[in-house]
């Protein structure tokens, strides 16, 4: 057999050649049901007090829910001060690698994310640093006296020599070591602008 004989077996098999439906043999029992669709209990008042019915709703098994439903999360924390999230186990590399250091160059290839990477809240508004260029590891810098200074110039705080000498005392204060960064300076000045709001 050819396979387009095979093929015209197939669609015309069962079928008359005129194309009409084929029709149950002679022999075959039909079962009618004669009896109705609805029974009495599928039945239900349409409103309160009233003689006319209407057929119920189905349900369906999402509707039997069951009271006493509980997750295994919140079976966890059933009670207050149940387990903390610290005892939750831990699997996996973590999003944000905090365990490993960040490389000092990084490679086009390295997609790992050290932690130091914006948020979407940075990258839809982002601050004045990131406009101007400026990164946290440049104001982290420890910088001299001098350079410091220059800076403050620069971007046009105005502060008296004498005035600049006693935050700069005050920020080598700060670190146990003496060094100072721009943070350490900013820091300062928000303290001292603080106390003259306050006093004020």
């Amino acid at each position: 057999m050819s396979v387009e004989e095979f093929e015209k077996n197939i669609i015309t098999k069962g079928k008359k050649p005129d194309g009409s439906e084929p029709s149950l043999p002679e022999d075959a029992e039909i079962k009618i049901n004669n009896g109705s669709l609805l029974k009495d209990e599928d039945l239900v008042p349409k409103e309160p007090g009233t003689s006319e019915k209407t057929p119920k709703t189905l349900t369906r098994p999402t509707d039997r829910v069951f009271a006493d439903y509980r997750t295994t999360s919140s079976q966890y924390n059933a009670t207050i001060g149940g387990l903390p999230a610290t005892c939750y186990p831990l699997y996996g590399i973590p999003t944000i690698r905090s365990d490993i250091p960040a490389p000092r160059i990084r490679r086009i290839s390295d997609r790992t994310n050290y932690g130091d990477e914006a948020n979407a809240y940075a990258l839809l508004c982002p601050s004045v640093f990131s406009q101007k260029g400026v990164y946290e590891k440049d104001i982290f810098k420890t910088r001299p006296k001098a350079e410091i200074a220059r800076i403050l110039r620069n971007i046009g705080v105005s502060i008296s020599d004498q005035n600049f000498e006693e935050i700069w005392k005050q920020a080598c204060m700060k670190n146990h070591r003496g060094e100072v960064c721009i943070e350490s300076i900013r820091n300062i000045l928000d303290e001292i602008q603080a106390s003259r709001t306050k006093c004020s």
